[in-house]
């Protein structure tokens, strides 16, 4: 395995939840909570904060607030503080921009989606293409290696098309697509390209510009913060977008009160990510690429040994070969449910999700939906190689 210099005992001790005799190998889709953001959360309950908009203290500060949450979502994201939209899920905030966009579509027009989207993401525009009438085009993943080929986006792609929807990467899999890529095709032909940054933080370092999104959608959730999400557009974008108020950018696409109690720790698990690595310098937007670039080689040599360790046991499935991939997998025992495996493995100390993955799509095209989903395993900047051992040899035991 190779050996990195990520101090993996410092970021562990950034968090409550480690240590306490469960292995956490779950943050595919549960992520754990550092100690930075709670006391951020904690401390603007105590503050009993107000919507902003008033020139009373508390509604100022929670100004400054939201403020200072629309400049950390520009800095992990490669975008600016004015081209941040904020909200409270990813499941408000799509539905919002896909009715928007879907205004000026008409009929003839196309979308092209793919079965690597998460449900969250992808049913916002199935929903307002049925609504325009516009004809919906699939992305198909191998289904051998559950990767997404580009070259299939030639034929997909075309002087119809309005949108084109891509993951930065699975949350299921782990499979990594080559957005720019695809990107590059769809603004051929005057496409604009919304890709899902969720999965891919803590993992990856986005740029936003590099990969040629107009849209990108965050949830903090997946990276250990609240329950807040937001839409980063390119610079200029939203000025170019009517949006439901008579406003300015970006608040003109912010319909109701925003979860203000949650965005200073939006800002801390931002922050916390951009700490991950001490030896990182700079601005906030530096120091969160060189700690993502660490944690994600860290995280990798991990993986080799995870993904290595299930492979070889008799009984388990391990879904996907992609090359490019974050550290996780999706594997399936026979004769056992994913919710047996579960239990299993929480009897042994170690966490894993077999609840719904929001992959309704690509768990069908891949056949997991027959054995009743699979059992998840993402691994954090926090977890360790001996929990990865844990997992592994508990899975031998189960497997028979």
């Amino acid at each position: 395995m190779q050996v990195t210099s990520f101090d993996v005992a410092r970021v562990r001790g950034l968090y409550p939840t480690v240590g306490a005799g469960t292995a956490h190998l779950e943050g595919c889709f549960a992520t754990l909570q550092p100690e930075s953001v709670i006391r951020a959360i904690i401390a603007t309950l105590r503050s009993s904060p107000a919507q902003p908009g008033s020139r009373s203290a508390r509604s100022q500060r929670t100004a400054a607030s939201v403020l200072q949450a629309r400049r950390a979502v520009a800095d992990l994201v490669g975008s600016t503080p004015e081209s941040v939209v904020l909200g409270d899920s990813l499941a408000t905030l799509m539905p919002r921009f896909a009715g928007l966009l879907s205004r000026d579509w008409q009929l003839g027009d196309e979308i092209v989606v793919s079965r690597l989207d998460a449900d969250v993401n992808l049913h916002p525009w199935l929903r307002s293409a049925r609504a325009a009438g516009v004809v919906v085009r699939w992305a198909e993943v191998d289904l051998e290696t559950g990767e997404l080929p580009t070259w299939q986006y030639e034929q997909l792609i075309s002087g119809r098309t309005r949108i084109v929807t891509v993951p930065l990467a699975n949350p299921a899999t782990g499979t990594v697509p080559h957005v720019r890529a695809i990107a590059d095709l769809a603004h051929r032909h005057g496409a604009l390209v919304v890709v899902d940054a969720g999965a891919a933080l803590p993992h990856l370092s986005p740029d936003l510009t590099a990969l040629g999104a107009d849209l990108m959608a965050v949830s903090s959730a997946t990276f250990g913060g609240p329950t807040v999400a937001a839409v980063a557009a390119r610079p200029g974008l939203l000025l170019e977008m009517e949006g439901e108020l008579a406003l300015p950018v970006p608040q003109r696409f912010e319909l109701g009160p925003l979860p203000i109690e949650l965005l200073d720790g939006l800002t801390a698990a931002v922050d916390h990510l951009a700490g991950l690595d001490e030896r990182a310098t700079g601005p906030r937007r530096a120091r969160l690429a060189a700690s993502l670039t660490a944690a994600g080689d860290y995280e990798r040599s991990l993986y080799e040994h995870l993904d290595t360790g299930l492979r070889a046991l008799p009984g388990v499935t391990v879904l996907g070969t992609a090359t490019d991939r974050l550290p996780i997998a999706a594997f399936t025992v026979a004769r056992h449910s994913p919710d047996q495996v579960g239990e299993f493995l929480q009897r042994r100390g170690v966490s894993v999700w077999t609840g719904p993955s929001g992959m309704t799509q690509l768990m069908t095209a891949l056949g997991a939906d027959e054995m009743g989903g699979a059992a998840y395993v993402g691994l954090m900047p926090h977890s360790t190689l001996s929990e990865v051992e844990q997992l592994v040899d508990s899975v031998a035991d189960l497997a028979g």
